[in-house]
């Protein structure tokens, strides 16, 4: 009994100590259930489409986890919701509790369009129908949980079909692909919070960029900042980022798992470590 206990217990030690292992200097992160407005449920209910809502929201949660556990750079955290703080996402902020270098991201939908037109192509009768979600993704961090990215995201999702040949609804296929575009956009916003996208390594006009393949792709155009500076506002006595100025732009050339390289367009001088963001 003796024997099984101790192996129990060294069993139970190095589970422990894998699991500090695998999770050591990684920042900790708590993904909050997908907030929707009220005016949003009112008008969802409205429509009888309050089973449609639901679906977002929980396939919103699940695109959004599995972007970040597969991203292997976050240890996500658990933290129980109560009903009364999800209803109120002032209250939600409160009882975070997070610690110096954890993180929270929060989804707020505030709209869902789902509209049908005619068209006519190369002499077919055909339906369009387009969806569109739109809300905001809010990243907060550290003690006092402050925002410290606001950020607005509109997707939209559209099907062409021949109303001849199929009477199919593709709402089944056409609403996943919606939401994982919401939340993979709301997952690149926490990578720029905690992991700004930078260049790493600068040869002879080839910028080496610290993401891979699951955030830009052959032929992409990125903008290049110079490097960002905290500046503290005298008023309020706030510490504020400020991103450098527009230095230039690169595309993209090659894509590997983790890091792409770029070649810059015209001629300018990057520092090491300059942010980069998507050109818009």
């Amino acid at each position: 009994m003796k024997k099984i206990l101790l192996f129990a217990a060294t069993a139970a030690l190095a589970l422990a100590t894998f699991a500090q292992t695998e999770t050591r200097g990684r920042p900790g992160v708590i993904v909050a259930p997908a907030f929707t407005t009220k005016s949003l449920r009112e008008d969802m209910q409205k429509r009888g489409m309050e089973m449609t809502l639901r679906r977002i929201g929980e396939s919103l949660d699940g695109h959004l986890s599995a972007a970040i556990a597969g991203s292997r750079k976050f240890t996500v955290l658990e933290r129980k919701f109560l009903k009364e703080v999800l209803d109120d996402p002032a209250k939600m902020l409160q009882s975070l509790s997070l610690r110096e270098g954890e993180y929270s991201i929060i989804m707020d939908l505030d709209s869902f369009l789902d509209t049908q037109e005619r068209v006519t192509i190369a002499g077919k009768n055909l339906v369009k129908r387009r969806l569109q979600i739109s809300g905001q993704v809010r990243i907060v961090g550290g003690e006092t949980a402050e925002i410290l990215d606001m950020s607005n995201i509109q997707i939209e999702e559209t099907d062409t079909i021949d109303t001849a040949l199929t009477t199919v609804d593709r709402m089944d296929e056409m609403l996943p692909k919606l939401t994982r575009k919401f939340a993979e956009q709301s997952f690149e916003r926490l990578m720029g919070v905690a992991f700004p996208m930078q260049v790493i390594d600068v040869d002879e006009g080839v910028l080496t960029i610290n993401r891979g393949a699951d955030f830009l792709a052959r032929g992409d155009r990125v903008e290049i900042f110079g490097r960002s500076r905290t500046i503290v506002d005298e008023d309020t006595g706030e510490e504020m980022r400020i991103k450098g100025r527009s230095l230039g732009f690169a595309t993209i050339t090659s894509v590997e798992p983790n890091y792409s390289q770029a070649k810059v367009v015209g001629t300018f001088d990057v520092p090491n470590r300059a942010e980069v963001r998507k050109a818009q």
